[in-house]
């Protein structure tokens, strides 16, 4: 008795509270959809200065690498172990026939 009572002082109140409905629901996904991509933002964040702090490092180990690799640093500790240069016979020019043949035998090529 009282439901039809109210349905007839309150033709438009079921689309009413499904409207209200609606735009709670709606308000909460907006509410997630912004707090996630704050969170998204504060990750970049965190990543590009962490790609920029690799690209710092990187730099950094070039320089130590060309540093290491100086022949002006080689040669003095190369000469501490007790290296010595090749004496002029024990080159062997790269257009030498002798290496071409060797080459030729390494790779399995009839003599």
């Amino acid at each position: 008795m009282l439901n039809s009572r109210l349905r007839k002082q309150r033709p438009w109140f079921g689309a009413g509270v499904a409207l209200a409905l609606g735009f709670i629901a709606a308000s909460g996904v907006l509410v997630y959809v912004r707090t996630h991509v704050t969170s998204l933002r504060y990750e970049l964040g965190r990543r590009v200065s962490h790609e920029h702090e690799l690209s710092l490092d990187v730099e950094r180990l070039r320089v130590e690498v060309a540093a290491l690799a100086a022949p002006e640093r080689i040669e003095p500790r190369a000469l501490d172990l007790g290296l010595i240069y090749p004496a002029p016979e024990q080159v062997l020019s790269l257009h030498d026939s002798h290496l071409a043949r060797l080459h030729d035998v390494a790779a399995g090529e009839p003599r």
